[in-house]
């Protein structure tokens, strides 16, 4: 097992971290060390001044979609997943679970606990529209003051019926929060028929909006995980905690910063091409 990291050796104001995922072909990558890595931030090569692997203790928001196209046991599917998820984390970890429909049906505090993180989960039931923009913009909120490496895991076939936000404000709260999105995105092939009953009428607009919040899960550095069976939800968990576990972390003092809010992009390079890489494309500069 990787060493744990603690909070102390990754939190600095001032200091810019990146959490990296690295595969070759389908597997992830762990055996590459700090001269693999070339750090770009707006176009000058940064100098190092951290770098390991190990499980850097996170702090999650997990969104659970609760409406009427969960009922039965597709909800029961995801909250097994969920449970699973928060059962697994790490001692130095902490989560908040959350169960959405058009509006906040269940929350729990940010905690380590399961017992405390999973209590009162049966008693909800799935029912009403679904407002996922301003679900994900609380979770984001509620992750600013957290410590540690912010993670967003929400579960949802994205089709937002209720929301008054829209994803543009979202990605500049992401951006913001710095925090990783990660979506496990269910029934991903009824977009055509599911477009109806979206927030955006236009048909167009809602494959726009979620073209917008695909495009956002990748420039935080997360990935989607389509699942058309919710009994592949608990896989999907298993998998992003996995990654999260692995992550190579890069820390450094960006030259040139200016404090000034603007959006500086970065982009990490390998000695090795054969591989590939994931992480943020890219930060605010405050």
């Amino acid at each position: 097992m990787s060493p744990a990291i603690s909070v102390d050796d990754v939190v600095d104001a001032e200091l810019q971290q990146l959490y990296v995922t690295v595969t070759r072909d389908t597997r992830r990558a762990l055996d590459l060390g700090e001269g693999d890595f070339a750090v770009i931030d707006n176009g000058t090569r940064q100098e190092l001044v951290t770098f390991a692997r190990g499980d850097v203790p996170l702090a999650a928001s997990v969104l659970v979609d609760a409406s009427a196209s969960m009922l039965g046991s597709r909800l029961r599917y995801a909250l097994r997943g969920a449970a699973v998820f928060v059962q697994d984390l790490g001692p130095s970890d902490e989560a908040s679970l959350l169960l959405f429909s058009d509006h906040l049906l269940h929350a729990t505090p940010f905690a380590n606990d399961p017992a405390v993180l999973t209590a009162g989960l049966s008693k909800v039931e799935a029912s009403g529209g679904t407002a996922l923009n301003d679900h994900l913009y609380l979770a984001l909120k509620q992750l600013e003051k957290r410590q540690g490496r912010r993670v967003v895991i929400f579960l949802s076939d994205g089709v937002d019926s209720h929301s008054v936000l829209r994803t543009a404000e979202l990605t500049w709260l992401a951006r913001r929060s710095r925090a990783l999105l990660y979506w496990i995105r269910t029934d991903p092939r009824n977009e055509e028929r599911t477009s109806r009953f979206s927030a955006w009428k236009n048909a167009d607009e809602y494959r726009a909006e979620i073209q917008q919040l695909t495009d956002t899960v990748s420039e935080t550095g997360g990935r989607i995980f389509p699942i058309a069976r919710m009994e592949d939800a608990e896989a999907a968990f298993r998998e992003i905690l996995a990654e999260l576990r692995e992550q190579y972390v890069l820390g450094y003092y960006p030259i040139g910063a200016r404090n000034d809010g603007s959006w500086r992009t970065v982009t990490v390079r390998l000695r090795d091409s054969g591989l590939a890489v994931r992480t943020r494309e890219g930060y605010l500069d405050y």
